[in-house]
């Protein structure tokens, strides 16, 4: 029998060579598996040596090696070693700067983790060669001509570290140039970290004009290579605006001060303490206080530097001006200390400004239409033009972004069409378009609808347990609903529609579904689309009097969104955080967490008064990444940087 299916087997292959062979094609024949060169063990070493050597932070190692190996024997070095060292010559690979909030998840490390050897010198317990800048920089242009010869492009991590050294040096002419030739190099991304040393530097160096150039030209400009010409915005982080500030509190320029502490108030909800510390340093300069026979200091700002519309509200005058009328007896001063708060008023409990109230900072009317708009364009075309040029991914951990195909922006339009018609139909008009009509509503909490609910969030909480149903928890969504109903608020439930499918939703539960179709409170997002888009859009669409119920912290809306300041600003007076409390085996309660009654960010509550929070224990998304909580040895309460004027 065996023998019968290896000759029926055998005859099938003849046939098919047969086959093959009539029609005068080469016979197909499976190649045994090529076998990879193997690479010089000496180059392995050298590449070994040098990654070792940038893990310790051991330039001497690194330096000793590439003369040994590379230099005397000849040893061949890849691109990517030649990029180690790049970057080991300015040693970046301790002692990074951080902003102060950390990663809220740490990373993860590999299970078998490779101990690193301690070179010779710390075994025989001799000290490391200090070396200079200078040195450094010289053996980083050693490397960088020999990747010029070898034709090895430059890409940002190769130009970044270059740029540093020369920043080190004081070669900063060099260094805007390097950066120049890089901006139109095919090859080479730009970043922040490329432009921010240069731009520390000139504020080090009192340079403040060059230094706003730069850092107004990496906001805004035109790159143009062979695939055409495109736009490139790269925001800038607390770390510049901290240097401008220092720079500005030196050379007493209050105009750059005032602008540029109102972008950071708007860009930065808490800063950190070297951001407080150097506005403390303004108020705590002779700048601050100007008499009628003091030297006017010019502003590199009056024809210099010239910066584009402000979109944030000024936070000035940070200069008390002491005219010829004011008595000689008078001697003002700002004075600057701390206070608590109580967060149930917002009213500070202590120093200079007891007794005075915060206030809620909410979005203007320009940002409110610029978030619907950008909401809009996510849902139907997929992503913004401006983010498809940034990256490849979705943001929020989502992986890369799937592409669009016609059909499918075709379908998203339609959906989103009978989605709007249903807004429209169930509560008029967008709100936006009724603020533009009647402006004085723009401050206005009265809305058509008070509550949006966010129907997977709450029907998945607390749902990951062993042997969890695969579908959502309709009776815990319904605990939400009715507790809206029975305060005489209105809702609006959104759920995908794969949670109403037969093989999903269980049958007790269908009576529940036809009780919020019946009072009509719910809205099913249609399959294809992501429900959060949707209820964020039915939330700005009805007002600013209406919240959103979801403990969702939206990474991937703030990543995609590229308004951060607007975004983080609306969901830090809109969205309500809940939970479910249960005691003794009881029944769960329903607990919800409303924005506080004041916003905690920089503000004037007058003319002659400025608030600066301080990071507290448990703070989270606050920070100018969006995806940092605070550190541990910050204070548990809610604790202000209080300054205020006295005349006398």
């Amino acid at each position: 029998m065996e023998d019968s299916h290896q000759n029926e087997g055998t005859s099938k292959k003849k046939r098919q060579i047969d086959a093959v062979a009539a029609i005068g094609a080469e016979p197909l024949v499976k190649k045994p598996p090529t076998k990879k060169a193997k690479k010089d063990p000496k180059m392995l070493e050298l590449r070994r040596t040098i990654q070792m050597s940038c893990a310790t932070n051991d330039f001497c190692t690194a330096l000793d090696a590439y003369e040994r190996m590379h230099v005397a024997e000849g040893v061949r070095i890849e691109s990517h070693t030649f990029y180690n060292l790049l970057n080991l010559c300015d040693g970046c690979f301790t002692g990074r700067e951080i902003h102060i909030g950390t990663p809220k998840h740490p990373t993860k490390k590999t299970q078998k983790e490779e101990k690193i050897p301690d070179s010779d010198n710390k075994k025989e317990g001799v000290p490391k060669r200090l070396v200079s800048d200078k040195e450094r920089k010289d053996f980083a242009y050693r490397v960088k001509n020999e990747m010029d010869q070898l034709q090895i492009p430059l890409p940002e991590t190769a130009i970044t570290p270059l740029v540093r050294l020369l920043c080190k040096t004081g070669d900063l002419q060099e260094a805007e140039k390097l950066i120049q030739k890089a901006e139109s190099t095919q090859q080479c991304k730009p970043k922040l970290r490329m432009y921010s040393a240069l731009i520390c530097a000139y504020c080090k160096r009192k340079n403040l004009q060059k230094a706003l150039e730069l850092f107004l030209h990496m906001q805004s400009f035109s790159r143009t290579n062979k695939t055409g010409t495109s736009q490139i915005v790269i925001e800038p982080s607390e770390r510049e605006y901290c240097a401008i500030m220092k720079c500005a509190s030196i050379l007493g320029d209050v105009k750059v001060m005032e602008r540029i502490l109102s972008d950071l108030a708007e860009e930065v909800l808490v800063p950190c303490s070297e951001t407080t510390n150097s506005i403390i340093q303004w108020f705590e300069s002779e700048h601050a206080i100007r008499r009628h026979d003091d030297i006017e200091i010019s502003s590199v700002m009056d024809g210099a530097v010239n910066f584009p519309k402000a979109q944030a509200p000024c936070l000035g005058p940070l200069q008390h001006n002491i005219g010829v009328d004011d008595k000689c007896s008078i001697s003002p001063k700002w004075i600057v200390n701390r206070s608590e708060i109580d967060t149930s008023s917002g009213i500070l409990t202590s120093g200079c400004l007891e007794g005075c109230k915060l206030r809620p900072v909410t979005l203007d009317q320009d940002s409110w239409e610029s978030m619907i708009r950008m909401n809009e364009d996510i849902v139907v075309k997929g992503e913004l033009e401006q983010h498809a040029k940034l990256t490849k991914f979705a943001g929020g951990g989502k992986g890369k972004k799937r592409m669009a195909t016609e059909d499918m922006i075709e379908k998203r339009k339609r959906q989103w069409s009978h989605f709007i018609d249903f807004l429209f139909k169930k509560f008029g008009p967008s709100a936006s378009k009724e603020m533009n009509e009647n402006p004085e509503k723009c401050g206005s909490n009265s809305s058509k609808l008070h509550i949006v609910i966010d129907g997977a969030n709450i029907g998945y909480y607390k749902q990951n347990f062993s042997k969890a149903p695969k579908h959502v928890d309709y009776r815990q969504i319904d605990k939400v609903v009715k507790h809206f109903q029975m305060q005489g608020q209105s809702a609006l439930l959104f759920l995908h529609e794969r949670h109403f499918s037969r093989q999903l939703m269980p049958r007790w539960a269908e009576s529940i579904v036809d009780e919020w179709e019946k009072d009509g409170i719910l809205y099913r997002t249609p399959h294809g689309a992501n429900d959060d888009w949707f209820w964020m859009h039915a939330a700005l669409w009805c007002g600013r009097g209406t919240m959103i119920m979801s403990n969702d912290e939206m990474r991937d809306h703030h990543f995609q969104m590229l308004a951060h300041r607007s975004f983080l600003r609306w969901k830090e007076r809109h969205q309500v955080h809940f939970d479910f409390d249960s005691e003794n085996g009881k029944s769960r309660q329903l607990v919800l967490k409303y924005p506080d009654v004041y916003s905690r960010r920089i503000q004037r509550l007058s003319s002659d008064t400025l608030v600066i929070p301080l990071p507290k224990v448990g703070d989270e998304n606050r920070f100018l990444d969006g995806s940092h909580q605070a550190d541990e040895n910050a204070p548990s309460n809610e604790t202000y940087i209080c300054i205020k004027l006295k005349l006398s």
